[in-house]
């Protein structure tokens, strides 16, 4: 059991709260009282959607072999609003709930959230480090406060995260080629030890093995897929559901947690119907044009309007740029709403044209996330357009959700059918290996599945290579 070693009220209003992160951060110790490390918790929060209901899970895990010792949760309401550098006050007290049912009392406590790196020094992670006693450490998946310069490609770099002149964490690659995490110290330990504690804990994806595994674990206690005993959340792949067999749904509970589930039917989908090749194009540019005719009609429309294009010898930035908008429109009127579309491909091709000379190559050489934004902001993107051009075009580790997607799987019963796009998304990139070529294939096979057997007014269930799940589902 980990019961607080410091105990407060926990405030109501933002000053009070303010007040209290001032006076606890006197109580800060940022040099290492960690000892030898064998055994670390992470913990996660989730939100029923919609409302204040929410979840905390604890794993606790042998270090560094990162073997499963013991899992705890707990759900309740949130006692504090959603506020910016107050995340403590509202999620705080879960997590504390969670780790009193612990029958271990780990060496490190590992929270997805900041310590330091934030705007009063007193995040989350350093915020229960205090409370629980136990040393802290902070690994957040985006920057609250502060700027860092890239580090390199390789698993291990790592950069500076300064704030007002003074270094409050570091942005860490733990995984080559793959957006860093962003580590700060809690409590107790130092960045060099927090660091060095995170690479290790971080086997195989991005996120670091504590916190991924309460992620899943959280998001089973939200959605009631739980069942009872130690989950060992297994990376290992078991033999995929079949027709009159095991279905998805039981498979998720079994193997305990999206990730076995997810593969399980990305590996069926893959056997069925074999890889699906896609993105149709023969030049990345091509499959940028693609992904945004493609908004509102089949494929086959935009084939023509493609080879509309390639006749005429337009098919390149820089002819389209300085093509008139009624030339463009009727090239590619086989697309549908052409007078639309073509607004937006000049809007796009301007944007492509003015801030990187029209060269995939060179918007590469940005994060997917500012690429992201960037087009975001271009009239007439949005975020599935944007993700089909990171993903297809730019080849950056961005899983595409659109209708099918939400639809099988919803039907599947991951999650409700009026998801937001963006949670969507988490789901997939949170449970899968964050890898190109997966997300590539995984959605080419989801369209696959749903033009074939998971049609929109009622699925061929019987006879769909998931059968079984649909209708347990609904």
């Amino acid at each position: 059991m980990v019961e607080p070693v410091l105990k407060h009220r926990w405030p109501k209003s933002y000053k009070e709260a303010v007040r209290l992160q001032e006076r606890l951060r006197s109580r800060l110790i940022l040099g290492d009282r960690t000892g030898d490390v064998r055994i670390v918790a992470g913990a996660d929060v989730s939100y029923d959607k919609g409302s204040d209901y929410y979840h905390a899970a604890v794993v606790v895990l042998k270090f560094p072999e990162m073997e499963t010792i013991e899992e705890t949760h707990a759900s309740g309401k949130a006692p504090f609003p959603y506020i910016p550098g107050l995340l403590a006050f509202r999620e705080g007290p879960i997590v504390i709930k969670a780790l009193k049912k612990l029958k271990s009392r780990p060496d490190i406590l590992m929270i997805d959230g900041h310590g330091i790196a934030h705007p009063r020094g007193f995040g989350i992670a350093s915020h229960l480090g205090v409370l629980t006693g136990i040393p802290s450490i902070g690994c957040a998946k985006s920057v609250l406060v502060g700027e860092f310069r890239e580090p390199g490609a390789r698993r291990g770099a790592k950069s500076p995260l300064v704030y007002k002149g003074e270094e409050v964490g570091r942005a860490l690659r733990t995984k080559e080629k793959v957006k860093p995490v962003f580590v700060s110290a809690g409590h107790m330990v130092s960045l060099d030890t927090a660091c060095e504690i995170v690479i290790k804990c971080c086997t195989k994806y991005r996120l670091p093995e504590p916190t991924r595994r309460a992620h899943i674990l959280v998001n089973e206690v939200r959605r009631g897929t739980l069942t009872t005993g130690i989950s060992t959340s297994r990376i290992a792949l078991t033999s995929c559901p079949s027709p009159g067999g095991r279905g998805v749904k039981e498979a998720c509970h079994s193997e305990r947690s999206e990730e076995s589930a997810l593969l399980n039917i990305y590996n069926s989908l893959l056997a069925h119907y074999g890889p699906q090749h896609w993105w149709p194009g023969e030049t990345p540019f091509e499959v940028m044009v693609g992904a945004i005719l493609t908004q509102n009609t089949n494929w086959g429309n935009v084939e023509k309007a493609i080879s509309n294009l390639k006749r005429s010898d337009s098919l390149s930035p820089e002819a389209i740029n300085a093509m008139p908008e009624t030339t463009l429109a009727e090239l590619i009127k086989p697309s549908g709403y052409f007078n639309i579309k073509a607004k937006r491909l000049k809007s796009f091709i301007r944007y492509f044209v003015e801030n990187y000379n029209g060269k995939t190559e060179e918007m590469r050489k940005r994060s997917s996330a500012q690429i992201r934004r960037e087009l975001l902001s271009v009239s007439g993107i949005g975020p599935e357009t944007a993700d089909s051009i990171l993903l297809y075009s730019l080849e950056m580790p961005v899983f595409v959700v659109d209708a099918y997607t939400k639809r099988i799987f919803s039907r599947h019963g991951f999650f409700p059918p009026d998801s937001d796009y963006h949670d969507v998304q988490r789901f997939f990139m949170d449970s899968l290996p964050e890898d190109v070529k997966l997300y590539n294939e995984y959605h080419a096979l989801i369209v696959r599945l749903a033009k074939d057997r998971c049609v929109k007014k009622s699925g061929q269930c019987e006879l769909c290579i998931l059968a079984g799940c649909t209708n347990e589902a609904q």
